[in-house]
């Protein structure tokens, strides 16, 4: 404990030190020397506006040489933990390319973070809260992805791969391409990425009048490949189009699970159950774009078409051998597997127009997204005791149909005349969904509802590189769709998984004023209201059954101080982020109140122009919520080196992650009344890294217009 009060008294001597330091801040300036004259001039790298931050990529060259994770840590405002978690003041982030949600998860995300090159970005744009323009589901923070419209006339391209140590070795591999001509521009990028880990759990419920004890140990293996294609083509210098296919294919497999249960009741005796668990998941998604471009001005005017498919398909087998150990008689041994699968199909078209006249900017939007899914699955039972083999038993099986269309219009102004910056903007959708169930009591369910989210902006700038800014936005977390399918899921002997067909999106209400001090030093506080929460609920069902479902139950009020305390001392660069929130969730039974902590700190060293060393420390204090209590506190540290080379076109990255192997070690207690599920997760979560990246072209510059799309973001979300 005393290492952890350590690192705690010295992220806070690092915020303290700023005060002494202010001396030594400046903006980043990049130096260009012409004959005997030398200029300085200084680039804004960041601006901050009304809705939004700006990180302009292609104007650093630290940021062009690295890859889009390493990029990532050294935004202000942003905490990324290097395996695909990132937060904006506190928030979750939602990630669009090009106009495009990215539906990539855990190592997927990871991967792709770290094969994306800087040279490939133009800028990055973080919103704290979505603007109307973006679909109201999420709630959360967003980040936009602007690629280069500058490309190398020929060929241009990167390769790399990267090793990892945790409890296995693993590898992953990504290159890319871009062949440019004319009007027409190819391009195209493949990654692979490779996972291994060893994992222990330890859950144990206490219901009434039973306690069941369950021990398990897996070893799990994942393999993902994320290919994508494209073609833009500039028909005229004020129309393009283009057309991209994308794709994500992953199995995940677990060739070494094991469980073992006990089951205390009212009997004389205990139950033993002694399971081999294996399981296997396929997951198929692939993403159809085209993309419709017309500029009408010389201002910016445009008009913007897009049509867009998605469709998943996924496969899961699970198995389960158990072994049950009777007392003073023979064993009993029985046999179950569960084979589903889903298919998911979403449809989507939108048009946007944007008009500029002088000062103001008019944006006028709709959209329709029709979604399809439909979900199979089958129970097998057998007693290899009894000399049985496997039958279906017809009362589990399950064939659920999910069906949703969305209609939504939406219409932004921005007034922009110093020192002012004003966006109003309000989105409408209106929403129909269905909901079939042919098997299980034959279960139907048509529902509708049209929801208004209005959202305002305002800055105001006040000298001296000084900003007033004032927010307020309203959002939806919507269920994902197979929350919203009743069928019942076997976990374990003794704990199934069950979906709420009555699962409504919780309404989010949040407000926000920021205040940035001499263009570095940023002070928020935000208050959100959410309606209608979607909880986790794990419950008693009968003697010896433990169910996890969802249901919306109470509300959630959360009062949020962010602090932004960077300082510069000779080759020291240090970032600081310091956010301490109350919240309140309550319901008509209970209130819960937490006071949440959570400190960053990322040194940097420049060592020299190529080789730089960083030092990232997180400490996130323990907390609880309606149901549930984080036993553990988290405090992370980092260490890595970056080095370049060959005029940047090699980038050598290594270090250590996670070092205390803090996110390895996690307790959780879930209450509901009487009934109490205890969760102890044991894995070695640090990892030690090397990572190649090498850069080339060949050819001119020129422009390809990689322009804004719009999709189904959402919607893919919830796949």
């Amino acid at each position: 404990m005393k290492k952890y009060l350590y690192i705690l008294c010295w992220c806070f001597v690092q915020c303290t030190l700023t005060c002494f330091a202010q001396s030594n801040l400046m903006a980043a300036s990049d130096t260009i020397k012409l004959s005997e004259v030398t200029v300085s001039a200084e680039r804004p790298l960041v601006q901050r506006k009304a809705d939004r931050m700006i990180v302009s990529v292609e104007h650093s060259k630290m940021l062009k040489a690295r890859s889009l994770s390493n990029i990532l840590q050294l935004i202000p405002d942003v905490d990324y933990d290097g395996e695909g978690g990132i937060s904006v003041m506190g928030n979750s982030v939602k990630i669009y390319e090009r106009g495009r949600l990215l539906n990539l998860r855990g190592a997927q995300l990871k991967s792709y973070l770290s094969s994306l090159r800087g040279n490939e970005i133009k800028n990055l744009e973080i919103l704290p809260q979505a603007t109307a323009e973006y679909d109201a589901e999420g709630g959360t923070a967003i980040l936009v992805i602007n690629r280069q419209k500058k490309h190398e006339y020929g060929i241009s391209g990167y390769v790399g791969s990267e090793y990892e140590r945790k409890s296995r070795n693993t590898f992953s591999e990504y290159t890319g391409l871009t062949y440019s001509w004319g009007k027409l521009a190819l391009y195209g990028n493949m990654s692979f990425e490779q996972s291994k880990s060893r994992t222990k759990t330890a859950e144990n419920d206490y219901g009434s009048g039973v306690i069941i004890d369950s021990q398990s140990e897996s070893s799990d293996k994942g393999n993902y490949y994320m290919p994508k294609i494209g073609l833009d083509f500039t028909i005229s210098p004020k129309q393009y189009l283009g057309i991209e296919w994308s794709g994500s294919y992953s199995k995940d497999y677990s060739y070494d699970c094991w469980v073992n249960s006990s089951i205390v009741d009212n009997s004389p005796h205990p139950t033993s159950i002694k399971s081999f668990a294996p399981y296997t998941l396929k997951d198929n998604t692939n993403n159809v774009t085209l993309n419709y471009e017309w500029t009408t001005d010389t201002l910016g005017s445009k008009m913007n078409i897009v049509a867009d498919y998605a469709g998943k398909r996924e496969r899961d087998l699970y198995k389960y051998e158990n072994k049950y150990v009777l007392y003073g008689g023979s064993d009993s041994i029985v046999s179950k597997s569960q084979p589903s699968v889903e298919g998911i199909d979403i449809y989507s078209a939108q048009v946007d127009f944007t008009k500029i006249i002088n000062h103001h900017q008019f944006t006028l939007g709709a959209k329709y997204v029709y979604a399809d899914i439909n979900y199979n699955s089958k129970l097998y039972l057998g007693n290899a005791t009894l000399a049985g083999i496997l039958s279906e038993a017809i009362e589990q099986r399950d064939n659920f149909k999910y069906s949703e269309q969305r209609f939504a219009i939406y219409g932004m102004y921005r007034y922009t005349f110093h020192p002012w910056e004003v966006q109003i903007g309000v989105r409408n959708e209106y929403t129909e969904w269905k909901t079939r169930q042919k098997v299980k009591d034959q279960l139907s369910n048509n529902q509708n509802g049209n929801t208004l989210f209005p959202s305002f902006f305002v800055k105001r700038d006040i000298g001296e590189g000084n900003a007033l800014s004032l927010s307020y936005t309203q959002s939806i977390n919507r269920p994902s769709y197979q929350m919203v399918n009743p069928f019942v899921f076997h976990l374990s002997e003794t704990s199934y998984k069950e979906g709420n067909p009555n699962l409504r999106g919780e309404l989010l209400y949040n407000a926000a004023l920021q205040f940035v001090l001499k263009s570095r030093y940023v002070f928020s506080l935000s208050a959100l209201f959410i309606d209608k929460k979607i909880n986790e609920m794990y419950e008693q069902i009968g003697e010896r059954q433990t169910r996890y479902t969802l249901r919306n139950d109470g509300s959630t009020k959360r009062l949020l101080l962010y602090m932004g305390i960077p300082f510069k001392w000779g080759i020291w660069h240090c970032r600081n982020n310091v956010e301490l929130s109350q919240s309140l969730y309550q319901n008509s039974i209970k209130h819960v109140n937490d006071f949440g902590v959570a400190l960053t700190s990322l040194s940097r060293f420049r060592l020299s122009k190529q080789f730089m060393a960083m030092a990232n420390i997180r400490y996130v204090k323990h907390y609880k919520q309606l149901y549930l209590i984080q036993k553990t506190d988290l405090v992370n540290v980092d260490i890595e080196g970056d080095y370049n080379c060959f005029n940047d076109k090699l980038n050598i990255n290594f270090g250590v992650k996670d070092l205390l192997n803090s996110r390895g070690k996690n307790r959780q207690v879930f209450k509901n009344g009487d009934f109490e599920h205890h969760s102890n997760f044991d894995f070695l979560s640090r990892k030690f890294f090397v990572g190649m990246t090498f850069s080339f072209s060949a050819g001119a510059k020129r422009t390809s217009r990689h322009g804004k799309t719009y999709s189904n973001e959402d919607d893919k979300e919830r796949m």
